[in-house]
């Protein structure tokens, strides 16, 4: 009887902890108005750690015809988070107190067409409370920025170091306390702590292990991590910029000779407790997972090694968050790497066909990313042309990287002898972030399996050491070619 009754439980149980984890989060909705930018793809996303600075999307839609879109993402915690159309983008911040934005999206004015480079911009927000948390920082901001540069020659007293900053800085925190004090919010009193933080650090960085050791007690020691409040991450970035170097020469060299000779996490970490920096065990285990992810393409450390130790602490680590943010590291580091799976791309073609990665495989497939504005790019396609002829057994497709649809249209119209796939990515940020693109043109040449082969690949035209990708293929097309088989005695 009683196993029937514990049996009976668990349904109910279940519904418990079902409708808790549902209040346990708040739908958040943002209207977008944004008549600049009809019809086009409006993203909303958010870090997913400020170590990778990998972002997570929230939701995506298409702005209507009028302007107007909707986000819609559920939340627990106030976050930071950003909403870009094309390369245009701005941060608001998420308040659980408040379930529905109103947000006008403006008109980038600065945008430069011929450039990968992103633009931000202040979001507009309509009928925000007072008391919400954007509303809050802007405020805070707005005070911050006059203090700063309010007065010029309060920025030399900064620069110089002088006492008489340090006197008027505390006389901001005051002010601030006084003008806050009575807001309950923790993540925005931990916003404005971190941003003097930050300011404090700047201004004394030069002073040495004594001023470090004094914002090492007060900021770091003794205060949890705020893994998603910006500031604090600002703060902990630039204390630990560097931390295999934060104990001098002599230290780094014992970090060095655990990592490469020994490829032991537990004596990397044994060396860095004795330091006064490291003195915190949560805090000096995510401070050795940023100085791995820092280190990975630093010439005094073995890639391998690196790659084996943030595993170790996927699998070992008992903070959840360590894990997560290491498994990412990882991820990050190994992306774009030789025979590593390709992100996925979505194109379409000039006759508006679907091209993806799928439609590439059991092929060498050569990719360049170009756009119209470049002029390297339009001479590389002459010889793209050339190849795509000589080496049929290899696909080729180009990506155009144009800002605006009619440039991409008339080149095609242009360029009409050009006969392989000249496409146009659905949503262009999101190549440029899973490519990592900073500069055009780019080439990437992906195995039969659709893995990566090299990244960044040869171009086309010869570099200064005389390597093209037309040495690849050639060696691609004599392993492809069948050799044939001669009958001795026999016709050939």
């Amino acid at each position: 009887m009683r196993e029937n009754i514990a049996l009976n439980r668990l349904p109910l149980l279940f519904v418990i902890y079902f409708v808790l984890w549902i209040n346990a989060y708040c739908a958040i909705t943002i209207n977008i108005i944004a008549p600049e930018y009809k019809n086009q793809m409006v993203s909303w996303s958010k870090k997913a750690d400020y170590i990778t600075n990998s972002h997570l999307i929230i939701d995506q839609e298409q702005i209507d015809s009028n302007g107007n879109a909707q986000l819609i993402g559920n939340f627990n915690k106030i976050e930071l988070t950003e909403i870009s159309i094309g390369r245009s983008y701005g941060f608001i911040y998420i308040d659980t107190s408040t379930n529905e934005y109103q947000v006008y999206f403006p008109k980038d004015t600065l945008i430069e067409d011929a450039s990968l480079k992103k633009s931000q911009l202040q979001l507009v927000f309509i009928d925000l409370d007072k008391n919400d948390i954007n509303q809050l920082i802007l405020d805070f901001n707005l005070y911050y920025d006059y203090f700063l540069y309010g007065d010029t020659s309060k920025i030399i007293r900064m620069a110089h170091h002088d006492e008489e900053f340090q006197d008027s800085l505390n006389n901001f925190k005051i002010f601030a306390s006084k003008r806050y004090g009575d807001k309950k919010i923790k993540f925005f009193h931990n916003y404005i702590r971190y941003e003097i933080a930050l300011l404090e650090q700047m201004a004394h960085q030069s002073k040495g292990d004594i001023y470090r050791n004094y914002l090492y007690n007060s900021y770091l020691k003794r205060h949890e991590i705020n893994y998603l409040n910006d500031a604090y991450m600002q703060f902990f970035n630039l204390f630990y910029l560097k931390a295999f170097r934060i104990g001098g020469d002599e230290l780094f060299e014992k970090i060095r000779f655990s990592i490469n000779q020994l490829n032991d996490f537990e004596k990397l970490e044994s060396l860095m407790a004795n330091n006064q920096f490291f003195t915190n065990n949560k805090l000096r285990e995510i401070a050795i997972i940023k100085g791995l992810f820092d280190s990975y393409n630093s010439i005094d450390f073995l890639q391998e090694n690196i790659i084996s130790m943030l595993n170790f602490i996927e699998k070992n680590s008992q903070w959840y968050e360590h894990k997560e943010i290491s498994k990412r590291c990882v991820n990050e580091l190994l992306k774009l790497k030789k025979n590593s799976v390709c992100p996925n791309f979505h194109l379409k073609d000039r006759n508006n066909e679907y091209v993806n990665l799928e439609s590439c495989k059991g092929k060498y497939t050569y990719i360049n990313f170009f756009a119209s504005w470049n002029h390297r790019s339009l001479q590389e396609m002459e010889i793209i042309n050339k190849y795509s002829q000589n080496y049929p057994s290899i696909n080729f497709i180009s990506i155009n990287m144009d800002q605006d649809n009619y440039k991409y249209n008339e080149y095609i119209k242009e360029n009409q002898e050009f006969k392989w796939d000249i496409c146009q990515p659905y949503n262009k940020e999101e190549i440029v972030s899973s490519f990592k693109l900073d500069h055009l043109p780019t080439y990437l040449l992906l195995n039969p399996n659709g893995e990566i082969s090299q990244y960044p690949a040869y171009p086309p035209s010869p570099l200064y050491n005389n390597q093209s990708i037309d040495v690849t293929f050639f060696n691609i097309k004599k392993n492809n070619t069948v050799k044939k088989q001669f009958n001795i005695g026999g016709k050939n």
